[in-house]
């Protein structure tokens, strides 16, 4: 079964699915928000994952990534 993403998260995951594709994981609630990490392909070269926050009582979402991004992947895992 696909994960429905909220728009605003692939708004703000842009410049990543146009260069690996569309794919996230919902990881889950984080401080009041819904937590989702960038799924990049297994053959991808890449540093720290991408997390994104998203409010949907402001429909806004903010991509996290580095050590803060690792943080929010093992609270909530």
């Amino acid at each position: 079964m696909e994960e429905i993403i909220p728009q605003v998260v692939k708004e703000e995951a842009k410049d990543l699915i146009e260069q690996f594709g569309e794919s996230f994981k919902t990881l889950g609630p984080y401080k009041g928000k819904l937590a989702y990490v960038y799924k990049f392909p297994e053959d991808a070269f890449t540093g720290f994952p991408y997390v994104f926050l998203y409010d949907g009582t402001k429909n806004v979402a903010v991509g996290i990534t580095g050590f803060e991004a690792l943080d929010i992947i093992s609270s909530i895992g």
